[in-house]
């Protein structure tokens, strides 16, 4: 459904700001990576625009409707087991509803000291010098 033999997964991900933290997701024991930590976000269906794809797996995943957001940064990642994703990043400052968890092993809000620590997915990873470099 999502695979694309042509290229890589298009991925939407949503960098959640408040107060000096973000909100960082563990995702699913059974799930490809899991018990990685990742910023909430999906992959995009075929006809989706990645802001439409990141308002769908917002809702999905959290219950929240992102009000002010802007695009990051768009890198591309390809996994050593061969996963190769076209991941935009959007940073997300105003929403709508709280962070309810609906699909994740746990959230949690963290400062990007702590998010380091973590292990996060590769992917994720890539943003993290942009981040620390524009607190």
């Amino acid at each position: 459904m999502f695979d694309n033999p042509e290229g890589p997964v298009r991925v939407s991900v949503g960098i959640l700001r408040k107060d000096n933290t973000v909100l960082l997701c563990q995702r699913g024991i059974n799930h490809r990576y899991g018990l990685k930590w990742e910023f909430p976000g999906g992959k995009a269906f075929p006809d989706e625009s990645p802001v439409e794809c990141l308002e769908r797996e917002l809702e999905e995943e959290l219950g929240l409707v992102p009000c002010k957001m802007r695009v990051l940064s768009t890198i591309r990642h390809i996994y050593d087991d061969g996963g190769d994703f076209l991941l935009t990043f959007f940073e997300i400052t105003e929403w709508e509803g709280d962070p309810t968890n609906h699909v994740f092993e746990k959230i949690e809000w963290l400062d990007l000291a702590t998010v380091e620590t973590y292990d996060l997915l590769e992917g994720s990873r890539a943003i993290l010098e942009y981040l620390k470099s524009s607190e």
